[in-house]
């Protein structure tokens, strides 16, 4: 059985190989996203979008390190003793410019994400990350050992083999579950994007002013951490599972909420609703919890509206134990989005509408979203183009929204003060929101 697993990863010409309790992982049909829906071919397809991550990351790393062959033990040990004593480095350097450099990281990341700067109150941080909180396992259900032990035997639920009408509590569950899974790989995929935001020229110039040894030393970091992820399963699993070696973290709170808003009462400005609160290790860590956390508040869109379920739901799917898998997944999944998406999406005077496009999209019942998101990765040309026209009608749902949004804002905004007004207005924000069928993130 492994023999055949293995064989089923095409790794093409490289000598690299990953990890092999993560093939195996790859290949068990108890994998995560092996039985999810949007998955037509189950571990195959995790296989094939997992290992087309790996070639792109191993061949990342040896264009960063001029090493051919990375593949043998004693390179890779170098390569973490290299990627520490870089850290060090790095976060010598970033203790003295460390306002600076959290400003520009909040800079750069709204404007790679398209997010409007007043969407949310956002506070960030330099620093290791308190995870104490963190929800490191799966929850478990309360149900009995004997319900526990059925379930198992359950046959995995097939897409589509129902109708809505019929589906019972369990299945509306699985679905859910499904769905917010994806959604969460979307989020992860989207964030990896914040890791280099270094790269881009305006940052980089900035970066460089500060110190130009940081540009180096970033590339050389994220290009060896994001390899361990597919070559020490053990270390990965150790991290994931303890929160020990965990570089960022990032919180989402609500402040309509008295003890998570943190503000003064009476103030008199009227911030966001949602808060951002991240941390990163260094620089390109906080880049990626920024968007992390921009792309969370809009996948709340997506949560199960009855508190109950939710719950449920995140319970099982918001586990620290499940960010590898999303990590490894999650970029390969937003890069056939990307690719599945018009066009137009792309063009300048559309600046900031993938956001709307992501809510309507995660909005969408789990079974039809499931769907449009498997033809969308799927290697069936035919099936993208039918994600491609689904999108199509969406975007055009999102610009109107869009265009209704910023023209509210423009006739109730007052353009000598960044708030809203009164109860009444904001009352009004939400009336309006509420019509065009979202609400504010909370």
């Amino acid at each position: 059985m492994a023999k055949k697993v293995q064989e089923q990863i095409d790794y093409g010409n490289r000598p690299e190989r990953m990890d092999p309790n993560l093939e195996r992982k790859l290949g068990s049909p108890e994998n995560m996203y092996a039985s999810n829906p949007a998955l037509h071919k189950g571990t195959r397809d995790v296989q094939r979008l997992v290992s087309s991550r790996f070639g792109k990351v191993a061949d990342k790393l040896k264009e960063v390190t001029g090493i051919n062959d990375i593949s043998p033990r004693h390179v890779q040990q170098m390569l973490i003793s290299d990627m520490m004593t870089k850290t060090r480095s790095v976060m010598g350097i970033e203790a003295r410019h460390r306002q600076e450099l959290i400003d520009l990281a909040i800079e750069a990341s709204l404007d790679e994400s398209e997010t409007p700067a007043d969407w949310y109150e956002i506070e960030a941080s330099l620093g290791m990350p308190d995870t104490g909180n963190f929800r490191y396992q799966p929850e478990t259900p309360n149900d009995d050992e004997d319900e526990d032990d059925e379930d198992e035997n359950k046959p995995q639920l097939e897409f589509p083999s129902f109708d809505v009408e019929d589906l019972t509590d369990e299945e509306v569950f699985e679905l859910e579950k499904h769905k917010r899974n994806i959604i969460n790989a979307l989020i992860q995929g989207s964030a990896k994007k914040g890791h280099y935001l270094f790269q881009k020229p305006d940052v980089k110039a900035r970066l460089d002013a500060i110190d130009p040894s940081l540009y180096r030393n970033y590339l050389a970091i994220m290009a060896i951490n994001d390899f361990l992820y597919f070559s020490m399963e053990q270390m990965i699993e150790m991290m994931s599972e303890t929160g020990q070696g965990v570089a960022g973290k990032v919180e989402l709170a609500n402040n309509d909420d008295g003890e998570e808003d943190g503000g003064d009462e009476g103030g008199g400005e009227e911030k966001p609703d949602t808060k951002i609160i991240a941390t990163g290790m260094i620089f390109p860590i906080l880049c990626h919890e920024l968007i992390k956390g921009f792309e969370e508040a809009k996948g709340r869109h997506g949560l199960p509206k009855e508190p109950g379920l939710r719950s449920k739901v995140l319970g099982q799917t918001d586990v620290l134990s499940n960010e590898p898998m999303q990590l490894r997944i999650g970029p390969e999944i937003v890069e056939k989005l990307r690719f599945a998406l018009p066009d137009d999406m792309f063009d300048s005077s559309n600046k900031g509408l993938i956001n709307w496009f992501h809510i309507l999209l995660y909005q969408i019942p789990a079974q039809e979203f499931l769907e449009i998101i498997g033809n969308a990765i799927s290697s069936d040309d035919s099936k993208v183009k039918k994600a491609t026209k689904r999108f199509e009608e969406i975007m055009k749902e999102a610009n109107q929204m869009k265009e209704d949004f910023e023209n509210y804002k423009e006739e109730h905004h007052d353009d000598s003060d960044d708030s809203y007004g009164d109860e009444d207005d904001e009352d009004d924000l939400d009336d309006f929101l509420g019509s065009l069928g979202i609400s504010r993130p909370k």
